[in-house]
């Protein structure tokens, strides 16, 4: 994290913001305790998301398709049996 990548301090304040707006809901719905759980938790993934960003890699590719039934009609009984 180059302190010179033009818009860091901003995303950084609107991150912060975002952590102190989770932990003022919490506590609005929660109490104390777990206000401070969900802004930690909050912070946690900011942070998480920075460092597989940083790392360069890609998400996984999805898995592939399961082959799909044969409708209604087709398939091995077909004629009923």
């Amino acid at each position: 994290m180059n302190p010179e990548t033009p818009g860091l301090w901003a995303r950084v304040l609107v991150r912060g913001l975002v952590v102190a707006a989770a932990w003022v809901m919490a506590f609005g719905f929660l109490g104390p305790g777990e206000a401070t759980l969900v802004a930690a938790l909050t912070a946690i993934t900011f942070v998480l998301l920075w460092l597989r960003a940083r790392t360069g890699r890609r998400p996984a590719s999805p898995p592939p398709a399961f082959p799909r039934h044969p409708g209604p009609g087709t398939g091995r009984h077909a004629d009923g049996e």
